[in-house]
């Protein structure tokens, strides 16, 4: 059975583990609403800090179908910790092999702090977002080609980041998926080989509510603004599930 690994990039928020475990364990959960998950193995690695990633020989070898990079409380762009070094770095040789080696097919899967590694690997700008944070469920407005490629003209996806890709040129083949007003780049595609969201399909929104509390209760965001944002995440509903979807199609395809 094929391999998807599960990159796990932070450690669980202490108060939401016993309920919803990882973010690990939660893009595993969302992935598997997919009906085309039932033919993939999911393994998960600890990352964070100890760096534990497939051997790149066992990606050559073809052992795993996709790499799945988690989101983060870290920023993407803190070069002062190693394991978020070495993960660039990692990232870089796997797009570099894409690029030079046919039969190197292994699909890039990266949301929020992963959509921003992949980023950085392939030579893109990352940083703060000068127009703030984005938080709830928002609409996504997507891209021409990702509309017609996958038949989805927007998607609402569980957003929680200050951290964006700020610019660059992409490579040959990538395009953006979508965009928000504050947020240009809300995901990469590239066919085969990668696919990127900066929100978090992997969030239910009853998760996103306990986050929203907490960005609230530490002062990052005002009482109307959390206001705002509750009766946004009531009304629009979350299509984590519809991404998932596309995320699978994407690997089974490749």
């Amino acid at each position: 059975m094929p391999k998807i690994a599960v990159l796990v990039l932070d450690t669980p928020v202490p108060t939401f583990k016993e309920t919803y475990g990882d973010f690990g364990d939660q893009a595993i959960q969302v992935l598997q609403t997919s009906p085309l998950s039932k033919d993939f193995e999911f393994v998960k690695f600890k990352t964070i800090d100890k760096f534990e990633v497939p051997a790149i020989e066992d990606l050559k070898a073809g052992k795993y179908a996709a790499l799945y990079l988690s989101g983060s409380r870290c920023d993407s762009f803190d070069d002062s910790i190693e394991w978020i070094r070495k993960l660039v770095l990692y990232i870089k040789t796997i797009l570099q092999l894409q690029v030079q080696d046919p039969k190197f097919k292994i699909v890039l899967i990266g949301v929020c702090f992963g959509h921003q590694i992949i980023a950085r690997a392939a030579g893109l700008d990352v940083g703060r977002n000068p127009k703030g944070w984005e938080i709830g469920v928002t609409k996504v407005s997507s891209s021409e080609k990702f509309a017609t490629d996958f038949n989805c003209p927007s998607f609402n996806v569980v957003e929680m980041h200050q951290d964006i890709v700020l610019s660059g040129k992409l490579p040959d083949s990538w395009y953006i998926v979508g965009s928000t007003p504050i947020a240009r780049f809300q995901g990469l595609y590239s066919p085969g080989h990668v696919i990127t969201f900066q929100g978090h399909p992997e969030f239910s929104t009853e998760f996103g509510d306990k986050l929203v509390v907490k960005r609230r209760d530490s002062g990052v965001i005002t009482d109307e603004k959390y206001r705002e944002i509750v009766r946004r995440n009531k009304e629009l509903p979350n299509e984590g599930s519809l991404l998932a979807g596309i995320i699978m199609k994407i690997v089974v395809g490749n």
